[in-house]
């Protein structure tokens, strides 16, 4: 059994006491500002768990070469689909994005979701 194979105990901080920043890849409306910690990543980045949260504002996605599993904490959202359906992010509300999802995020206020993103 190597390393990677064996169950790993990992601190989700939602208080993200040691964040990284950033913006936006693919702003579409207001001014958007991100935080988040990685908590676990394994498999040369190809796995990865932690904290992610967004200030107001609406930004594309874009999930080619990854599938990401997201848990609503804080705060509330809509991811918008390309044909124009809108789901409803609260606290409490689990998604998938697939491979190749190309949506949009609208944030109102501010979300903050845990993440587990795994990488092709």
């Amino acid at each position: 059994m190597s390393a990677d194979d064996s169950i790993k105990a990992v601190l989700i901080d939602p208080a993200m006491s040691h964040p990284e920043a950033g913006k936006p890849r693919r702003p579409l409306t207001g001014d958007a500002a991100f935080l988040s910690q990685t908590a676990f990543a394994a498999r040369e980045g190809k796995v990865e768990s932690g904290i992610w949260e967004s200030s107001a504002g609406s930004f594309r996605s874009n999930t080619t070469g990854y599938v990401e599993f997201g848990h609503i904490l804080e705060g509330s959202a809509r991811l918008v689909d390309p044909d124009g359906t809108v789901h409803a992010l609260t606290p409490g509300t689990s998604f998938v994005m697939p491979e190749g999802y190309t949506g949009h995020w609208e944030v109102d206020e501010r979300v903050k979701k845990v993440y587990f993103i795994t990488r092709f």
